[in-house]
């Protein structure tokens, strides 16, 4: 089984799903946090039929990677990276409760392994730009809070 980041491949799948259904709510929503996701984009833009944006090269990067994960667009998209330490995606509708679950901790670990030494937040959005969910890393205790 392949292994990026590493994640195993199915891992990868999961989390893009999870991925597209956060970004996809991410549009709008009285959330202080959609407001911040959703500034102007320094890099990236479309990509891979979703949008992979971040204020940074490095975030742009990584969220062409999450959609890359996901290239049927089952779960995910778009997303979002700010400030890398924050991810946002849009996911599809018909994401289950544990699968989004699962993508969150997985795109967690992802940007854990890819921006290390910090607070990682990975929130997911409605297509309508509501949050849904949202993971949280303790970079001191490696914990990661799913709520």
């Amino acid at each position: 089984m392949q292994r990026l980041y590493g994640l195993s491949t199915s891992t990868i799948a999961f989390l893009a799903a999870a991925f597209i259904l956060v970004v996809a709510a991410s549009g709008c929503g009285q959330d202080s946090s959609v407001t911040e996701l959703t500034g102007p984009q320094t890099y990236g833009g479309h990509y891979a039929g979703g949008t992979a944006t971040g204020d940074t090269d490095e975030g742009a990067a990584f969220a062409r990677w999450v959609m890359d994960q996901d290239p049927q667009h089952r779960y995910l998209t778009g997303a979002v990276v700010r400030g890398d330490q924050t991810l946002g995606v849009k996911v599809q509708p018909t994401i289950t409760k544990g699968e989004l679950h699962d993508l969150l901790v997985s795109l967690t670990q992802g940007m854990a392994r890819t921006f290390p030494g910090q607070p990682i937040k990975v929130i997911a959005f409605y297509q309508s730009g509501d949050k849904l969910a949202e993971a949280n890393l303790d970079p001191r205790t490696g914990q990661i809070s799913v709520g």
